[in-house]
């Protein structure tokens, strides 16, 4: 007979008593949150629990199920996530980035349609059963912000014909990689299609009229009209200036000067969002994102005829981030931790140095001598055959950063 080990735990704000985590376990795994582990990627979480400590509390615990089976606490933890919803997903009040119980890799992060609270209180003793009925459904899953349970999202060329209809889950299906909650998060917050890559869209259109000569970032809006009359424009002039206006807040301002286009982009709290310009259908000198809170988010800079190029990206709290370049053929690549001391840097002929946070050298990993073809050269490989599960999430990314940027380049 299984062993009541068991337990759900939540992890409470101390500022309003509210939960902001729900998780299962045995033993003092509740503890587990509270220590430094550089594999927990709950950036949400921990962004969370950096907030309380700073503010001078203590993260609450409270073990709301004691005393039970693994398979309950595994019941119990789906129920009280679907119950209080997920913030990562615009659900409810949770940090939680899966919906809990048996969930594995793959499967789709969204509760199924037919999910139902139907729990068997007598698996719990009277007073568990209190605290079960306590907790109320707060969540709502209407994740696209459009009153109707129609969750699909439309996908378009940027020549603006549909490419494709896809369902909510099947967007979410490899999970929350990449720029995809980003992306989800301004398609709920916007009635216009969102630029990444190609165009999206939480309504559908047979076709949408987009500029091809406006440089549009990551996350714009795409106004039809707008692009219409920036072309008419266009064909007109030399130059000109043209603004859109959405509830009286600016979003996009776009200047021709000759050959050169500026684009101006704006969040809807009006705060700047991003600045491009473009020459003959080229990037051009500095490009800049921010985040909305005002502090600057990336930088990129190409040098002259796109010869060499630097690319920063910063923390919401102003320090850097990842800075990486490639002038001169002399490559670089320098990470930060979040309190603005170095974690990593790249020496070439050296190779990787790491830090710990208070700025102590703790580690150097050498980098591969080998003939490189050209369509690699962007690569950073490492020289251990044996890479540690850390070397190769490190290479991952480095190599990831190479290879993104070196697209930029050779457009």
């Amino acid at each position: 007979m299984e062993k009541n080990e068991y337990y759900v735990y939540a992890l409470i704000d101390p500022r309003n008593s509210q939960y902001f985590y729900i998780g299962k376990g045995k033993g003092k795994r509740y503890l587990s949150h509270l220590k430094a582990n550089k594999w927990d990627f709950n950036i949400t979480k921990l962004e969370k629990i950096k907030e309380i400590q700073k503010s001078g509390f203590d993260i609450k615990i409270e073990i709301l199920f004691p005393n039970i089976d693994e398979e309950t606490a595994f019941e119990l933890e789906r129920i009280l996530i679907y119950k209080l919803g997920r913030i990562i997903l615009s659900e409810g009040i949770l940090t939680n980035m899966v919906p809990g119980g048996k969930w594995k890799k793959k499967e789709s992060v969204l509760y199924s349609d037919a999910f139902q609270i139907d729990f068997d209180l007598t698996k719990l003793d009277l007073f568990a059963q209190e605290k079960f009925l306590s907790i109320d459904k707060i969540s709502n899953f209407d994740y696209l912000d459009i009153k109707t349970n129609q969750q699909v999202i439309y996908r378009y060329s940027t020549s603006g014909d549909l490419d494709i209809i896809e369902s909510l889950n099947c967007f979410l299906l490899d999970g929350f990689q990449g720029d995809t909650i980003e992306l989800l998060k301004v398609i709920r917050e916007n009635e216009l299609p969102v630029y990444l890559r190609s165009i999206y869209s939480k309504y559908f259109f047979k076709k949408i009229y987009i500029s091809n000569k406006l440089p549009f970032a990551d996350f714009d809006i795409i106004d039809e009209q707008f692009n219409k009359d920036f072309d008419k424009l266009y064909d007109e002039k030399e130059n000109f200036e043209i603004e859109l206006k959405i509830n009286g807040v600016q979003r996009m301002f776009a200047i021709k000067e000759n050959d050169l286009i500026t684009l101006h982009s704006y969040y809807s709290s009006g705060n700047r969002k991003s600045f491009r310009q473009t020459k003959n259908d080229r990037i051009q000198y500095d490009s800049f994102d921010w985040f909305e809170n005002g502090n600057l988010k990336i930088k990129l800079t190409f040098k002259e005829s796109h010869s060499g190029f630097s690319r920063t990206t910063y923390y919401e709290n102003g320090n850097k981030y990842i800075e990486i370049s490639n002038f001169d053929s002399n490559k670089t690549y320098d990470r930060w931790f979040e309190n603005g001391n170095k974690e990593v840097e790249l020496i070439e002929n050296i190779g990787y140095i790491y830090y710990n946070e208070i700025g102590v050298k703790i580690k150097t990993e050498p980098l591969v001598k080998k003939t490189i073809e050209p369509q690699e050269e962007m690569n950073l490989d490492f020289a251990k055959e044996e890479l540690t599960e850390e070397m190769k999430i490190e290479k991952a990314k480095a190599d990831l950063d190479w290879l993104e940027y070196s697209k930029i380049i050779n457009s």
